[in-house]
C-alpha cells in the first residue's frame, strides 16, 4: 500500500524562495527524486507605530488620529488598515494614515484600534484611548 506523508517546514526566512523535492523510501530502498518545485515564503507585515489621538485646539467634538504604517519586505503589496472606533469598524480599507473624526460627543472617551493588513494577511494591531474635551461653559 501507499502511505502519504506530509510535513510542515519551520524556521524558514520570510520572503525567501525554497526548492523542494522528495523521494519514496521502502524496504527495497529509495526511489528516484520527484521534479523539483519552488515556493517563496510570505513576508510578515509589521505593526503600525506612533499612534497619536488628539483633539484639535479649541475643539470639543473632534479627534485627529495619526499613525505610521508598518514596513513590509514585499514592496508590491500595498499596506492598508482597518480602523475601529469603540470596537466598531469605521474604516475597512484605509491607506492614508491620518483620520479626522468629527461630530463626536464632548467629554467622551474613544477607543481606537488600527490593524495593518495586505494581500498576505493581517499584521500587528495598535490601540489607544483619548477623551474629547468638555464643552466650554
Amino acid at each position: 500500500g501507499i502511505t502519504v506523508i506530509s510535513t510542515k517546514l519551520s524556521g524558514l526566512k520570510e520572503d525567501t524562495e525554497y526548492y523542494i523535492w522528495v523521494a519514496a523510501v521502502s524496504s527495497d530502498g529509495q526511489g528516484s527524486y520527484s521534479a523539483r518545485v519552488s515556493q517563496t515564503t510570505k513576508a510578515v507585515l509589521g505593526t503600525p507605530t506612533d499612534l497619536t489621538i488628539s483633539p484639535p485646539p479649541g475643539s470639543c467634538d473632534e479627534l485627529v488620529i495619526t499613525w505610521t504604517a508598518p514596513s513590509t519586505t514585499t514592496g508590491d503589496l500595498k499596506v492598508r488598515h482597518r480602523v475601529y472606533i469603540n470596537d466598531k469598524l469605521r474604516f475597512p480599507r484605509r491607506v492614508k494614515t491620518t483620520i479626522s473624526l468629527k461630530a463626536l460627543t464632548a467629554n467622551t472617551e474613544y477607543n481606537v484600534t488600527v490593524v495593518a493588513f495586505n494581500d498576505v494577511g493581517d499584521g500587528g494591531t495598535v490601540t489607544g484611548t483619548k477623551r474629547t474635551r468638555p464643552q466650554a461653559p
